[in-house]
């Protein structure tokens, strides 16, 4: 109501502009009488909306609007501006906000900029949930495999399902994503789509850090950067990388911090605490988490045998192994099921030992806060776990492609692996208590990732009310 208002009284002083000199003609009776109807369309819209008016004097304002109108009297044009700038004081209104969530693991990358929102007047926000999932052809047969699951209910969270949901009727002022890829979603939540009928944002699901074979594309040309009316970056390094190769220019980019850091920083104060099914396993012991991602050759998970045979010679530590949530369906669709079968034995292995679990909550926070380091994959998560001040190995598997000397967040404070026996040093050498990297995680830390400091979501919030008003062109308050 608010911008469609503003918009027609904008329309209203431009023509009392041109009225003030026009000549007396039949253009000029045309255009007195469309802005006797726009007004009467502004009354009709007001009285519609008058519970979310705070008082009458809009009415009595465009009462006084109309009656100069007739007369074209001298005070109108400053009568129009003084209506079109006080509006907003005086009137009760919300910026709606749509959420597409699909999978828990995901959620940190959206949970601040919506809790802020549920906590603000200003705001109205709600949470549609969405599948996510691959597809393949193998033999001329197409295989599928869909991920669908409400994470959001046992949080506490109230969603709607995707099938519930129309954005076409809610007209929501803004709507959120971090699924930028059109391939593993359904067509009405791809970026081109939710575009047409709102201000899309984008809030990545992962934090940039190194800048890797396939960088470019993953952090500059998708879709998503195309049709998103605003991306949000995580620096000024990372908003220079955008600008010099996205598409349109890099001009969308708002650079707030990614909301994922938020409960990174949340958890280094407040840890997250210990499942009832984990603490038989988990106990007193020095834990570790292992994380993988889900390409199996590219991964880290050809070197299952020997971490799984470290931990079964040190029975005082744990092992929390927490794989890619599309692990399962990657491997399953794109390699032989032999690779499946291997996957489902290493699972059970894991499942078995007295000493060792798999993660499968929704959210890593457990994860995170029970282990004292992490070995890793080339990841986001490593570069989050940074934030809690732990040690980290990162399993160079080259499954992402060779790493440039550029980067967002330098990997200097890392230990590195290339072999089964780097893994096993890494072990030991947490297992006595030899942290060699300290300092360095302090300075990279204040350096390249000064924005995480708990308030991303926020900013992102501040940030975008302030665009909304400017871009149509209403007062902020």
């Amino acid at each position: 109501m608010l911008v469609y208002i503003t918009k027609m009284g904008r329309t209203l002083i431009e023509a009392a502009q041109y009225l003030r000199t026009a000549p007396e003609d039949s253009l000029r009776a045309g255009i007195v009488d469309n802005g006797r109807q726009m007004l009467a369309q502004i009354r009709s819209v007001l009285e519609h909306h008058r519970g979310d008016l705070r008082s009458e004097a809009p009415l009595v304002q465009l009462s006084e609007l109309e009656a100069l109108w007739e007369c074209m009297g001298e005070a109108l044009e400053v009568q129009l501006e003084q209506f079109v700038q006080k509006l907003p004081e005086q009137v009760s209104y919300q910026v709606r906000a749509v959420f597409f969530a699909e999978l828990g693991e995901k959620w940190d990358a959206m949970e601040s900029v919506y809790e802020y929102m549920r906590n603000d007047s200003r705001f109205d926000p709600i949470i549609v949930r969405t599948p996510v999932g691959r597809v393949v052809e193998r033999d001329g047969e197409r295989e599928q495999e869909i991920i669908y699951k409400d994470f959001l209910t046992p949080m506490g969270l109230p969603s709607l399902g995707y099938d519930a949901y129309s954005i076409e009727d809610d007209c929501p002022d803004l709507a959120f994503i971090s699924q930028p890829y059109e391939s593993c979603t359904l067509e009405q939540f791809w970026p081109e789509y939710i575009a047409k009928h709102t201000r899309l944002v984008y809030l990545p699901y992962f934090a940039p850090f190194s800048v890797y074979e396939s960088a470019r594309e993953a952090l500059c040309e998708m879709p998503v950067y195309r049709y998103a009316w605003k991306t949000i970056g995580s620096s000024q390094r990372h908003s220079q990388f955008y600008r010099k190769h996205a598409v349109n220019g890099g001009g969308n980019m708002l650079v707030t911090g990614v909301p994922k850091w938020d409960p990174m920083v949340q958890l280094r104060t407040q840890p997250a605490g210990v499942p009832d099914s984990w603490k038989s396993v988990v106990g007193s012991r020095k834990t570790f988490l292992w994380n993988s991602f889900y390409d199996f050759k590219g991964s880290s998970l050809p070197y299952f045998d020997g971490i799984y045979q470290w931990f079964q010679a040190h029975p005082d530590c744990a092992l929390i192994w927490r794989a890619h949530p599309m692990t399962d369906t990657v491997t399953k669709l794109y390699y032989p099921p032999e690779y499946y079968e291997r996957l489902q034995m290493y699972i059970a292995l894991v499942d078995e030992a007295p000493n060792m679990l798999c993660d499968r909550e929704a959210q890593y926070n457990a994860s995170f806060s029970c282990s004292t380091a992490m070995i890793s994959d080339l990841s986001s998560m490593m570069f989050q776990y940074l934030l809690l001040d732990k040690p980290v190995l990162h399993i160079k598997t080259g499954g992402r492609g060779s790493v440039s000397q550029e980067f967002f967040i330098d990997s200097c404070w890392m230990e590195q692996a290339v072999c089964a026996a780097d893994i096993q040093k890494f072990l030991d050498d947490m297992y006595q208590g030899i942290d060699r990297n300290s300092k360095l995680r302090e300075l990279v830390r204040q350096r390249d990732i000064p924005l995480a400091d708990g308030r991303c979501g926020s900013r992102v919030c501040h940030t975008l009310w302030e665009h909304l008003h400017k871009e149509d062109t209403i007062k902020c308050n």
